[in-house]
């Protein structure tokens, strides 16, 4: 096998798990914020906002939302797991910012496109 081949895979892979990774944090975070603001079904709340097609139409609404609701309970438990999801977001982001340029330039040299 080719070593371009093996890394786009590899970076595919990467790519998919810093989704997931990315999803699972967003559903924790709108689940946390849901909770300190009092809104009922956290969790439904939480599916919501990282289903759909880009997975950004529901997460707009509730943003927008939540202001009618202001931060009434919040536990210093919770407040430090969400800036530790904060954080994992973040270098969720970037795994697949890393993953998907390394995948385009291993296409570019694989396929041998030249500008």
């Amino acid at each position: 096998m080719d070593i371009k081949l093996i890394i786009m895979i590899v970076s595919g892979a990467v790519f998919l798990v810093g989704g997931f990774i990315f999803q699972y944090n967003i559903y924790q975070m709108t689940q946390i914020d849901a909770k300190a603001r009092g809104l009922k079904h956290p969790k439904i709340l939480g599916v919501l906002n990282i289903s759909g097609n880009n997975g950004n139409g529901f997460l707009l609404a509730y943003l927008i939302g939540r202001k009618k609701y202001p931060i009434q309970n919040i536990s210093r438990k919770d407040l430090s797991a969400l800036e530790s999801y904060k954080k994992k977001s973040l270098l969720a982001l970037s795994m697949n910012l890393i993953a998907s340029l390394n995948f385009v330039i291993a296409l570019i040299y694989y396929k041998g496109f030249s500008f």
